[in-house]
């Protein structure tokens, strides 16, 4: 049995050689980001998990992670705490826009961190898994819905952030666990209707802004998404098609290792034929680990040794 998240979906269909190293290797780059957009979302997203799923101050739990990155790196303790104080006025900001607003009115977390692991219907062999960071019960309509957060320095239109796969992934497998919907952690009973509806799923956005006199509201916005049954009938029919593409590829990639005993000529056939990389050259150039890389993997070299050797990468 293969186990699939939606990251490795997505880095399958985004390029397939950095899926081969990626999740069939298991190597990821050595070098962890102290400061910047990304790791600024993980640490508010972090802060707002710890409020919802434990009752945790989200500026004190902030506090804690910045103080840690700080004592590990104190090179950059000028960048950190100029990135601490605009997460703390964004954090701080968006507890006085729930409150004013009610937008947490009638919803009750159920689950944090659940972590769900399906079989993934109609792909003997493959299942399905994810980590819902909260589940929330709306108590006034009866919906369950994920509860997710993402930091932007715009909000993107509704209709794009429906298109997200993640949130559709999410969807999904809320939906194939509907008739054991109390996996998820749940403490209340379903009512004379059966178990909840649970297709889809609630985004709060924060801006990456501190909210000056200069700046413009509004600084967050909440989207919530339905999928009609029409629509997560083809998202599961994507994910069965990805999920036997992976499947197979990794069955011959199996072939490799065992028959061929890792042969790099073997390898190299198979990956250079079956897992081409993605050729987007801009996007590349700074989105992709493997960009130095990925070329020796064409041209000969022991990228292999290099993968294991040079401190660049950590197999996990």
């Amino acid at each position: 049995m293969i186990s699939i998240s939606n990251s490795e979906m997505f880095t399958w269909q985004r390029c397939k050689r950095l899926w081969f190293v990626r999740y069939y290797l298991g190597y990821t780059p050595d070098a962890e980001e102290v400061t910047g957009n990304r790791i600024l979302g993980v640490r508010i997203h972090c802060a707002l998990q710890g409020h919802y799923g434990y009752g945790l101050d989200p500026l004190a739990v902030l506090g804690v992670l910045y103080q840690i990155e700080l004592d590990a790196s104190p090179e950059y303790e000028a960048e950190l705490t100029a990135e601490r104080d605009l997460a703390s006025a964004m954090v701080e900001g968006y507890l006085e826009w729930v409150a004013s607003t009610g937008e947490d009115a009638g919803l009750r977390v159920v689950a944090t961190e659940a972590e769900l692991e399906l079989p993934l219907p109609g792909v003997e062999g493959v299942s399905l898994k994810a980590k819902l960071d909260q589940a929330v019960l709306n108590e006034t309509t009866g919906l369950l819905s994920f509860l997710d957060f993402k930091t932007a320095g715009n909000f993107e239109r509704h209709e794009i952030l429906a298109l997200n796969p993640q949130f559709k992934f999410y969807s999904v497998m809320q939906k194939l666990a509907s008739m054991g919907w109390d996996s998820l952690g749940n403490s209340y009973e379903p009512g004379p209707g059966g178990p909840p509806r649970v297709d889809g799923g609630i985004i709060r956005t924060l801006r990456r802004v501190k909210r000056s006199a200069r700046s413009k509201p509004p600084y967050y916005a909440t989207d919530e998404f339905r999928y009609d049954p029409e629509s997560i009938a083809s998202q599961l029919a994507k994910m069965q098609r990805l999920g036997y593409e992976i499947k197979k590829a990794r069955a011959q990639l199996d072939w490799c290792y065992t028959e061929g005993e890792g042969d790099l000529e073997l390898v190299n056939t198979v990956q250079r034929s079956l897992f081409p990389p993605t050729q987007i050259e801009t996007d590349c150039s700074w989105r992709c680990p493997l960009v130095t890389l990925c070329p020796m993997m064409d041209d000969g070299s022991d990228w292999a040794g290099v993968l294991q050797n040079s401190g660049q990468f950590r197999q996990e």
